[in-house]
């Protein structure tokens, strides 16, 4: 047989058991002994409580009980200004803490500086070749040779170079409005 645990039998005991679960607890405590024992104590512990109550109330001076409780209350407060500084006190780094956000600092902007591309009207190769973009196209010189990508349009909307060795021009057509784009590797 299972039996009903202490916090069911005490909210048997007190009524505060839910109505669905009153009529299975009271049908084990008919054929339970122990549990039934069990309910009572907590009925004898909740009248012995409550008589108490009853008795402290009877002979206790409320109005003197909210003056102390004031009192201590105010105590606490002037302490607590006594205590605690009247600004907050800032929390400041450890030295590891620092030392470990300025090396990790260093390495994010030494890995950004060394793979910004860099723009500009070239750019170099290993091998000495230099890209251009000039008024009338884009330009490859190496050494004492040069090839050069004609377009129309005498100016580039837009020019690109990268760090690479790659150069890209964007042209636009006066009359068609249709846009051109070259772009040259160097390997």
């Amino acid at each position: 047989m299972k039996h009903p645990g202490e916090v069911h039998l005490a909210l048997y005991a007190s009524g505060d058991l839910p109505w669905w679960k009153r009529p299975f607890i009271g049908l084990h405590l008919r054929s339970c002994e122990r549990c039934w024992k069990e309910v009572e104590f907590f009925r004898k512990e909740a009248a012995f409580v409550a008589e108490a109550g009853e008795e402290l109330s009877r002979n206790l001076d409320w109005d003197e009980l909210a003056g102390e409780m004031r009192a201590n209350i105010q105590v606490g407060l002037q302490a607590a200004e006594c205590v605690s500084p009247s600004e907050p006190s800032r929390q400041r780094l450890s030295w590891r803490a620092a030392a470990a956000l300025a090396a990790v600092t260093i390495v994010i902007v030494s890995g950004w500086w060394l793979h910004i591309p860099r723009f500009g009207s070239g750019a170099d190769t290993a091998e000495g070749s230099v890209v251009a973009a000039t008024a009338v196209g884009i330009e490859l010189h190496e050494e004492d040779r040069a090839l050069t990508l004609l377009h129309e349009s005498s100016e580039p909307v837009l020019v690109t170079a990268s760090a690479d060795g790659a150069m890209s021009a964007h042209y636009v057509d006066d009359e068609t409005g249709m846009v051109t784009i070259n772009n040259v590797y160097v390997q």
